[in-house]
């Protein structure tokens, strides 16, 4: 087989001028020139087998077949752009659902071509099917992480826009009208004057904190006292022993903290039972002094807290 001559011999579009001294891979070369005129190289074993039939020319002929027309699943082909893909042109086409995308040739001719513009996928039309208190309306061309958005409505009449993945997973089954109804710890956060209502509740100690109390830590040999509310961080003292340190802090909570959130209840109190005068009476805390020696908490147009 090593003696085999190929030359006059014709594979396709190519005839076998000569065998050269060129070598790829060990295999020497043979020069093919293809009826386009163009010459290439080819190994003895892809003439012998056929593999390869042109320069090119041909592959190059089959992307450009005319596509227009041609429905693919969901898709109508438009018409074919100038620019690339890689080899392949790009094809204007329009969904059922009214987007327009652009696909290549061989995404449109493949074994598995793409079939819409991503509103249905895995042949998973979510259209007038409901989710908790959401109807899917309709897809839109945008995306989230991946995942096509829908137009979906509420029950209470809201119109929102839904990633597909959420709303067949579960996550997502309300315009967030469902989650208000809800009483307890299900509650959003409130948030007043930059101040989660929740957090300075909880009086949560961060996992890194070696001191056991919110706000204390040591510092080359001193125990540091501190405070954050609205987001300014009061400074309280450095002292000797972390119990000076804690006393310190608790006592910067009861005045700043504790007085935060028993205005916060009393106003939301009222709120719930009022609320026209919830929105036209909005809850503001103001801090006056910068020191646990002077510091008050007031309502805005009211008198100092009860301490």
């Amino acid at each position: 087989m090593r003696n085999e001559n190929w030359t006059g011999h014709r594979v396709g579009k190519l005839t076998v001028i000569q065998k050269t001294t060129k070598k790829r891979k060990g295999s020497f070369l043979w020069e093919c020139r293809c009826d386009c005129g163009n010459t290439i190289w080819l190994e003895a074993y892809k003439i012998r087998r056929g593999l390869v039939k042109s320069c090119g020319c041909a592959r190059k002929g089959k992307n450009t077949k005319d596509l227009k027309g041609k429905k693919v699943g969901r898709l109508t082909v438009l018409e074919r752009m100038p620019e690339k893909q890689g080899s392949c042109y790009v094809w204007k086409c329009r969904c059922d659902c009214g987007n327009v995308i652009m696909v290549p040739t061989n995404r449109l001719t493949g074994k598995h071509p793409t079939e819409s513009c991503g509103c249905v996928r895995k042949g998973i039309d979510l259209t007038n099917q409901r989710f908790g208190k959401l109807t899917a309306l309709h897809p839109t061309d945008k995306r989230k992480n991946g995942s096509v958005l829908w137009t979906c409505q509420c029950d209470c009449g809201q119109v929102v826009e839904v990633a597909a993945n959420q709303l067949m997973c579960g996550n997502t089954q309300s315009c967030g009208c469902l989650q208000r109804e809800k009483d307890g710890p299900g509650q959003y956060m409130n948030y007043i004057d930059s101040t989660c209502v929740e957090a300075i509740r909880s009086k949560a100690v961060r996992k890194d904190n070696t001191s056991g109390c919110p706000g204390v830590q040591k510092q080359k040999g001193k125990w540091i006292a501190q405070i954050s509310f609205q987001k300014v961080k009061y400074y309280l003292g450095s002292f000797d022993t972390i119990e000076a340190a804690i006393r310190v802090r608790k006592q910067a909570e009861t005045l700043l903290h504790d007085g935060f959130v028993r205005y916060f209840d009393e106003w939301k109190e009222k709120a719930k039972a009022d609320p026209v005068w919830g929105k036209s009476h909005p809850l503001h805390v103001l801090v006056e002094g910068d020191s646990i020696e002077n510091f008050e908490l007031v309502l805005e147009g009211r008198e100092k807290p009860r301490v």
